[in-house]
């Protein structure tokens, strides 16, 4: 009896194995389950958290914007004073190569092998656009061996290779979206919805943008004019992220500073003797009046070592120094990575340095269309003629335009917290004292490597760090 039962389960248990074998996958597949990933979802992440990255307060805030001394701190002030939290900073440096470099290579290759060149082409400028900032901020990175799995030690390339792998990034992606085939899934798309011309206008305006960046370190006059007429021609071209009323979707200074209750960030005292000294109708869209006695009132970077934060007998305090604007802790502020206002400031300077034609002229045209731009996207646009008409604002030579695009262009990057503190790296307008009480005699050049590449990728670390004269906030970039 015994062995007639085990005699059935064998027939039994070969019947179900060799029965199911049949269908086998069909039947262990989801059918609600994806096999593979449409190129277009990768887009709005990438662009979502590179601008999340760029615009989030203890990043772009504690650091590009407070090193720009646009904002300041009356509390918890060690970034100001050049004290950086290496977990934030390794944050950065990973999040921009994972979530929007990474991102973008895999959406360019899906994309690619669909045969849909725009949308491989839009991977192609995400990418430039990471390894651009990854170099700006770090200096030497991995770029020519990067994202590749099977290579955990990539070598650090030097700047001037990653500048040129960006703007042939960017030259291709142009050619690719001036005769393209495929489309852009529009809501996938945060900047332009799908609109292939504006992504093609970007990629050269971001290419005009890197060139500008290395003007000192090579010709780029030919270059930049054979972009002129090519590139963003208002603020509807603005590469921006229109953010949602409630977090976590709102814009990130307005989930730090109201969401999270940290009121410790306020305006920098330049910023505001700047925008008083030009009668600039900015001032109370970027500032809010000081509690105290309502005046806008700015302060002084650094302080919180020797003197501490707030100080009441130093008038440093909540009550007494003004806080952001109500637009500027909108929760649907958008997140700019470029915009038209910055653009024509660079156009500005590339027809005042010879770079572009048109000479002085066209320097005071651009330079104009870059203020008036500006203050129509902060809302104050009608009081731009009358500040344009002011004595002493329009450039008169060559020197006096160096200052004044500089100086319109920092006041333009305001909210924009790493933009603002590489373009001052590279034009040191306006003229910048160090923090007080700061960790450092000078205003940082660079970040700090993540503190794991010594560790995981030591020759190529030690390597990139020589180049540069060591792992120092203050080592000097090649376009600095």
């Amino acid at each position: 009896m015994k062995n007639i039962k085990l005699i059935l389960l064998a027939f039994l248990s070969f019947t179900m194995f060799t029965g199911c074998d049949t269908n086998f996958e069909e039947i262990n597949t989801d059918p609600d389950s994806s096999t593979e990933l449409p190129a277009h979802l990768l887009l709005g992440y990438a662009q979502r958290q590179f601008t999340n990255n760029m615009h989030h307060m203890q990043r772009g805030g504690d650091m590009g914007g407070c090193w720009a001394q646009q904002w300041s701190k009356v509390q918890y002030n060690d970034e100001c004073r050049y004290v950086v939290r290496r977990g934030v900073v390794d944050g950065i440096f990973s999040n921009i190569y994972t979530l929007t470099v990474s991102e973008a290579t895999a959406m360019e290759n899906l994309a690619m092998a669909d045969g849909n060149t725009n949308l491989a082409a839009v991977g192609k400028i995400m990418q430039a656009v990471g390894y651009q900032a990854l170099t700006e901020l770090y200096g030497p990175i991995p770029f020519t061996e990067a994202i590749d799995g099977s290579n955990l030690q990539p070598v650090y390339d030097d700047e001037s290779v990653v500048f040129e792998g960006v703007i042939q990034l960017l030259t291709d992606a142009a050619d690719m979206l001036a005769s393209g085939s495929g489309s852009i899934t529009a809501s996938s798309d945060l900047w332009y919805g799908g609109d292939t011309n504006k992504w093609w206008k970007l990629a050269n305006t971001l290419k005009f943008r890197a060139l500008m960046r290395i003007s000192s370190t090579r010709a780029v006059g030919g270059e930049l004019q054979a972009l002129v007429g090519k590139m963003m021609t208002s603020n509807a071209d603005n590469a921006e992220i229109q953010y949602l009323a409630v977090s976590p979707d709102a814009n990130p200074i307005f989930e730090q500073i109201i969401d999270n209750n940290r009121p410790e960030y306020k305006i920098g005292s330049v910023m505001v003797e700047t925008l008083q000294s030009l009668n600039d109708p900015r001032l109370p869209v970027y500032a809010a009046p000081a509690v105290s006695d309502g005046a806008f009132r700015g302060k002084e970077a650094g302080y919180g070592l020797s003197t501490t934060l707030p100080n009441e007998a130093l008038g440093l305090t909540y009550a007494n120094i003004s806080g952001l604007g109500d637009f500027y802790l909108n929760p649907t502020l958008p997140g700019v990575t470029m915009s038209y206002s910055q653009l024509q400031f660079l156009m500005a300077e590339a027809a005042n340095e010879g770079y572009i034609s048109g000479g002085l002229a066209a320097a005071n045209n651009y330079y104009n269309s870059g203020i008036t731009s500006n203050m129509e996207w902060n809302g104050v646009g009608s009081a731009a003629g009358a500040y344009l008409a002011q004595d002493g604002l329009a450039i008169t030579s060559q020197n006096d335009g160096r200052t004044k695009i500089g100086t319109q262009m920092w006041i333009a990057l305001f909210g924009q917290g790493f933009e603002s503190w590489t373009e001052w790296r590279r034009t040191k307008i306006p003229a910048l004292e160090p923090a007080i009480e700061a960790d450092l005699s000078q205003i940082p050049s660079r970040m700090f490597y993540p503190t794991t590449e010594p560790s995981f990728n030591k020759t190529n670390y030690d390597d990139a760090v020589s180049r540069i004269g060591g792992d120092e906030m203050t080592s000097s970039l090649f376009w600095q």
